[in-house]
């Protein structure tokens, strides 16, 4: 039986997000307490014991993405899909979703890309991987902004900057961002006379030997002013303060301006895609 989840079944999903020999995950520990209390996915049970779950993020403007998929050892793929999806997107519909998205590894996440377009999720885009080992700078960008570390009461004017740069689907929710405020080793604004005009935030890995670049935004009613080359400046210094071997970015393969200015300072592609699947609910 596939049923909504609820908060009681965190122990379950966690050991079975862990352990299962077959898992896509791409949330923290803090996301899936917060989302399973909320409802934000389905359990499929035998008997008593949940044998597999499928969780999502919470949605903006009726758009979601795929969080969180496991299937114990021993589940047919395609049937656990088949009886899951069903009562998943009825649960993410009662809540006002109309879209579904998912990004995955093709090669990680060889499993389950297949499956999911075997039950009508369609191609979208690609995501493209870009790497910086030369950590020099070649310009400092616009020195007029002001770069300073940002503050949790600095989240509403972040969320502003995020909603007005991007379409809904790739947009931060405010649990994500609040977080990284409150605890990412690096969260910048940009300000211009007190305003805050873009921001830049940034995660370290593997014991801070690579940094990943996973934000960097500018109000549009301020682009081409060097705001993006400031921040992105302050992104690589950063990196080089942490004695990083790498830092790291991912961008849409169709958002060729951004994919000009990072190979201007110096990024390269890895070769590495990330495959974006898209399921249209309907009414």
């Amino acid at each position: 039986m596939a049923r909504p989840v609820q908060a009681t079944d965190l122990t379950a999903v966690t050991r079975l997000l862990r352990e299962a020999g077959r898992r896509y995950y791409a949330m923290t520990g803090a996301d899936l307490e917060h989302l399973m209390a909320q409802q934000w996915g389905v359990v499929l049970e035998v008997g008593s014991t949940i044998v597999a779950s499928a969780l999502a993020n919470q949605p903006t403007e009726g758009i979601c993405w795929i969080y969180a998929v496991a299937l114990g050892d021993g589940l047919d793929l395609r049937f656990a899909l088949a009886t899951l999806l069903p009562v998943f997107e009825a649960t993410l519909r009662r809540q006002g979703v109309h879209t579904i998205f998912y990004a995955g590894d093709e090669q990680a996440d060889a499993w389950l890309v297949p499956a999911l377009q075997s039950q009508q999720f369609e191609s979208e885009t690609e995501v493209v991987v870009y790497e910086k080992r030369q950590l020099h700078i070649p310009h400092q960008g616009n020195l007029e902004i002001t770069v300073r570390s940002a503050l949790p009461l600095d989240l509403p004017a972040v969320l502003a900057v995020d909603r007005a740069c991007f379409e809904p689907q790739w947009t931060k929710d405010a649990t994500i961002m609040r977080t990284a405020l409150e605890q990412g080793p690096y969260v910048v604004v940009a300000e211009h006379e007190e305003a805050i005009v873009g921001y830049a935030y940034a995660t370290t890995h593997f014991g801070g030997r690579l940094v990943h670049l996973v934000r960097i935004a500018v109000d549009p009613a301020w682009r081409g002013k060097a705001i993006g080359v400031r921040l992105l400046a302050d992104v690589v210094a950063f990196t080089i303060a942490q004695r990083a071997h790498v830092l790291t970015l991912n961008t849409q393969a169709y958002n060729m301006q951004a994919q000009r200015l990072y190979q201007w300072f110096g990024f390269v592609t890895t070769g590495e895609r990330q495959l974006i699947l898209r399921r249209n609910l309907h009414p």
